[in-house]
C-alpha cells in the first residue's frame, strides 16, 4: 500500500524557538531602564530646588540659566514650522543606517572585552569556594547526572517490551506510522522528563549552596535539555536511521546531516543560555554584545546548513507526488536559496529595527516570525500529506471518477492552504504587533489600509466558498459510478446526478463570484446600489432582447428536470445522433461516431430519442431457402442463445438471450426467420456480432444456406446443355438477364 509522506515544520521551528529568547532578558533589562529614566519627576519644592542648585558649579549654573532662558523664549515661525515637519523620509532612512553602522562598530569593537566579561564571569561562579570546593560541586554535579540517567535506564527498561515492538514494526499507512512514531516520542520524551525529574530532586538533596544550585539546574535546563529535546524531536520528523518512519520525503543523508547539525545547533544555543544566565546572575557587562555575536553566528550556520542541504530540502518541499503543479515545482527549486535570504534579511532587519532603537519589535517575535515564514512550505506538505490521505486514488476508477477524485484532492489542498495562509497571517501580524483592530481605530491612510485588508479577507472567504463547493460536489460525483460505459452508439452514460451537478456548479460559482466581488467593493467604500440597479435593468433589458436565449435556458432546465438525456448518452435530436458529451446552460454537445461534433441548442429540441436507457432490445433477420425445415432454425437459434449465456463476458452484458421468433415474411428469395436479444445500452452490438458469427457456423454444420438470388433457364427435354454451342450458350446468357429471377 502506497505510503502517503508529510513534512512537519519543526525542522527549523525547533532551532528557532530555541533561538528566539536569547536577547529577551537583556531587551526587558532595557525596556525597564528606559521606562525608568522616562518617568516624570514630581515638582521639587523650594528647598529641593536650593539644594540641587547648591551642588552645581558655575558652569552647570550658567548652562542651566540659558536653558531656563530658551525655554521661556517664544518659538520663531521658521522653528515651528520645522518642528511640524520633522525630518524627512531621506533624513530618516540616512539616520537609520547611521545608527546600524554606530551599532555594529560597537559590537565588533566590544568583541574582546565580551570575550573577557564571559571568562570573568564563569572565575566569579567559580570562586569563593573553600580549598576542593569546586572539585566537590563538580563530583556532586556528575552523581546528579548519573542519578538522572540510572531513573532513565530504569524507565526504558520497564518499556523495553514496547521499544522492540516499534523497532519490529513496519507500518504501512500514514495512520499507522503516526501511531508507531508518537508511541517512540513517547517513550523518548517520557525518558527524557524522568531524567530531568530525577536530576532536579537529586541536586536539591545533594546541592545546598544557592549559588552552586544555580550553576548545576541552569546547566541541566539549559544545555542538557535542550539538546535532548531537540534529538527527540529530530528522531520523530526525520527518522535518520529508520527511512521506512520518515514523516518528510528526503534521501537518508540530508535526514542525518538535518538532525547532526541542529543536535549541534541545540548544544551550542544551549550553551549560549546558560552562560547569558550565569553573566546575568552576576551582573556582567556586554551582555547585548554576547548575545549579538551569538545570533549571528546560529544565523549564518542556519544559512550553511540550507545552502549544503538544498537539494533534500527540494525534495521534502515537493514528497513523492509525480502530478506536482508547476507552481509547487518551481517552489520547491527556489525555496531553499529564498528561506537563506530570509534568514539573512531577519537578522538585518532586527539589528536595524534594535539600532534606530524601535524596542516594539522584540528579537523573540522577529525570530518567531521568520519561523513561521520559513516552516510554511512544509506546513504546505502537511497539508498536501493529508489530503492525499483523505482522499486515496483508485486503480480501477473510471475517468470521471478519477477526474473527480482528483478534484476533490485539490479541493482539500486548497482549503487547507487557505486556513493556512490566514493563520500565519494572524500569527505574523500578532508578532510584529499589527492589528485589524488597531488599523480600524488610527488615522485615514490606516483605515483604508484597514478596509483593504477587509476587502481581501472577504476575497479569501469567498475563494474559500468557491472551494468548499467544489469538494461537496466533486466528493459527490466521485460515487456517482456508471453503471456501464458509453459508446459512440449509445451505452447507459453516466449517472442523473453526474448530468446535473457541474450545471448546479457552474451556477453556484457564478453566484459566488458576483457576491463576493459586490462585497468586497462595498468594504472598499464603493456604493453597489447603482450596480445592483444596473444589473436589474441590464437583466431585464436582456430577457426582452434575447428571448432565443432564455427559450433555450428555460427548455434546457426543463429537459434536465425530465431526465431527459445524461452524459454519455446515445440520443437522436431530429436528423442528429451522437454521444452527449458536454452540457452547458443553453446547450449540449452531441459527438457523432465519425468524429463530428453537433452543437444542439435546447429551445431547437422538439423531439429527443434516448437511444441508451434502461434496456435494448434488437431484431435480426435471415433468409434461407424455401425448403429449410424452420423447426431446425429455431432449435438452432435457441441453442446458439444458450452458449452465449453461458459465455461470463456476454452474459453480463444479455438481459434476455438470444431466440427465434418464427418466420416474419416471405420474398422472392426464401423465408425470411427473425431472431431477437436483449442486451444493457451498448452491449447490443458486441452481441449481434457475436450472434451473426454463431448462427453462420451453425449454419454451416448442419448444412443449411442463407437464400441468395439466382437465374434459372428451363430447356426443353430433348435439348442436352452438352450439345449447346458457345454461341447458344451466349445468347441464353443474355437472354437470361431480362428473366425475372426465381429461386432455386
Amino acid at each position: 500500500m502506497r505510503k502517503f509522506r508529510i513534512c512537519l515544520p519543526t525542522i527549523f521551528l525547533s532551532v528557532f524557538m530555541l533561538l528566539a529568547t536569547i536577547a529577551g532578558s537583556a531587551h526587558a533589562q532595557n525596556e525597564s531602564s528606559a521606562a525608568a529614566e522616562a518617568e516624570v519627576p514630581q515638582a521639587l519644592g523650594p528647598d529641593a530646588m536650593k539644594s540641587l542648585v547648591s551642588k552645581l558649579n558655575e558652569n552647570q549654573t550658567a548652562a542651566l540659566v540659558e536653558l531656563m532662558q530658551l525655554l521661556s523664549a517664544p518659538a520663531g515661525k521658521d522653528e515651528v514650522s520645522a518642528v511640524a515637519q520633522g525630518p524627512g523620509g531621506a533624513e530618516i532612512v540616512k539616520q537609520w543606517f547611521t545608527d546600524f553602522g554606530a551599532n555594529l562598530k560597537t559590537q565588533l569593537l566590544s568583541f574582546p572585552q565580551m570575550l573577557a566579561s564571559v571568562g570573568k564571569s564563569i572565575r566569579t561562579a567559580l570562586d569563593g569556594r573553600e580549598a576542593g570546593g569546586n572539585l566537590t560541586f563538580l563530583l556532586l554535579f556528575v552523581a546528579t547526572i548519573a542519578i538522572g540517567m540510572i531513573a532513565e535506564w530504569l524507565f526504558k527498561r520497564s518499556t523495553s517490551a514496547r521499544r522492540e515492538r516499534i523497532r519490529q514494526s513496519h507500518p504501512e499507512t500514514l495512520i499507522d506510522t503516526l501511531k508507531v512514531l508518537s508511541a517512540r516520542a513517547g517513550i523518548e520524551m517520557g525518558g527524557v522528563a524522568i531524567f530531568t525529574i530525577a536530576a532536579m530532586i537529586a541536586l536539591n538533596f545533594l546541592i545546598t549552596a544557592d549559588n552552586d544550585f544555580f550553576l548545576a539546574s541552569s546547566f541541566i535546563l539549559s544545555f542538557i535539555l535542550t539538546v535532548r529535546l531537540t534529538g527527540a524531536v529530530m528522531h520523530f520528523i526525520l527518522a535518520p536511521r529508520r527511512p521506512e518512519l520518515r514523516l518528510v520525503y528526503t534521501d537518508t543523508w540530508t535526514a542525518q546531516f538535518i538532525e547532526r547539525n541542529f543536535i549541534l545547533i541545540a548544544a551550542v544555543v544551549g550553551l549560549g543560555f546558560f552562560i547569558k544566565a550565569v553573566m546575568e546572575q552576576y551582573m556582567m557587562p556586554y551582555v547585548d554584545t554576547f548575545r549579538f555575536w551569538l545570533g549571528l553566528s546560529i544565523h549564518i550556520w542556519l544559512i550553511v546548513i540550507i545552502m549544503r542541504a538544498q537539494q533534500g530540502l527540494t525534495q521534502i518541499i515537493s514528497g513523492d507526488d509525480e502530478n506536482l503543479t508547476p507552481g509547487l515545482r518551481r517552489m520547491a527549486a527556489w525555496w531553499p536559496a529564498a528561506s537563506a535570504g530570509l534568514v539573512a534579511f531577519n537578522w538585518l532587519f532586527l539589528q536595524f529595527v534594535l539600532s534606530a532603537g524601535h524596542q516594539e519589535l522584540s528579537p523573540e517575535r522577529s525570530v518567531s516570525a521568520i519561523a513561521i515564514i520559513v516552516m510554511a512550505p512544509f506546513l504546505d506538505t502537511i497539508v498536501r500529506g493529508i489530503a492525499a490521505h483523505l482522499v486515496p486514488s483508485g486503480v480501477d476508477d473510471t475517468a470521471v471518477v478519477a477526474r473527480a477524485h482528483n478534484e476533490t484532492r485539490l479541493s482539500y489542498i486548497r482549503i487547507g492552504r487557505i486556513g493556512l495562509i490566514g493563520f500565519l497571517i494572524i500569527v505574523v501580524g500578532k508578532l510584529w504587533g499589527v492589528s485589524l483592530r488597531n488599523l480600524t481605530e488610527a488615522g485615514f491612510g490606516a483605515q483604508v489600509a484597514a478596509n483593504f485588508v477587509g476587502s481581501l479577507l472577504i476575497l479569501a472567504l469567498g475563494y474559500l466558498a468557491w472551494e468548499v463547493t467544489n469538494l461537496v460536489i466533486n466528493k459527490r460525483l466521485a460515487t456517482e459510478e456508471p453503471d456501464g460505459e458509453s459508446g459512440a452508439e449509445g451505452g447507459t452514460g453516466q449517472t442523473r446526478m453526474a448530468t446535473i451537478l457541474p450545471i448546479f456548479q457552474m451556477t453556484m460559482q457564478a453566484t459566488i463570484i458576483v457576491i463576493t466581488v459586490l462585497l468586497a467593493l462595498s468594504q472598499l467604500g464603493v456604493n453597489i446600489t447603482p450596480l445592483l440597479a444596473g444589473a436589474g435593468v441590464l437583466g431585464l433589458a436582456i430577457g426582452f432582447g434575447a428571448q432565443t436565449l432564455v427559450k433555450d435556458i428555460v427548455s434546457g432546465v426543463f429537459f434536465l428536470l425530465d431526465d431527459a438525456f445524461r452524459l454519455g448518452e446515445f440520443i437522436t435530436v431530429g436528423a442528429t445522433n451522437g454521444v452527449v458529451s458536454k452540457i452547458s446552460i443553453r446547450s449540449l454537445q452531441l459527438r457523432q461516431d465519425t468524429g463530428q461534433l453537433h452543437i444542439v441548442p435546447y429551445g431547437s429540441m422538439s423531439q429527443l430519442t434516448n437511444n441508451s436507457r434502461d434496456w435494448v432490445t434488437m431484431k435480426l433477420r435471415f433468409t434461407v431457402p424455401f425448403d429449410t425445415d424452420q423447426d431446425q432454425v429455431r432449435k438452432l437459434f435457441k441453442k446458439v442463445g444458450q452458449e452465449m449465456m453461458e459465455v461470463p463476458e456476454l452474459a453480463e452484458v444479455l438481459i434476455n438471450p438470444f431466440k427465434s421468433q418464427g418466420a416474419a415474411d416471405v420474398t422472392d428469395v426464401g423465408i425470411v426467420i427473425r431472431g431477437k436479444f436483449t442486451t444493457v445500452p451498448g452491449g447490443q452490438f458486441v452481441i449481434r456480432k457475436e450472434v451473426y458469427n454463431r448462427v453462420q457456423k451453425a449454419f454451416e454444420v448442419n448444412g443449411i444456406e442463407f437464400a441468395r438470388k439466382e437465374v434459372r433457364v428451363h430447356l426443353p427435354e430433348h435439348v442436352n446443355p452438352d450439345d449447346l454451342s458457345a454461341n447458344q450458350k451466349d445468347a441464353i446468357a443474355a437472354a437470361a438477364t431480362d428473366e425475372p429471377q426465381v429461386p432455386r
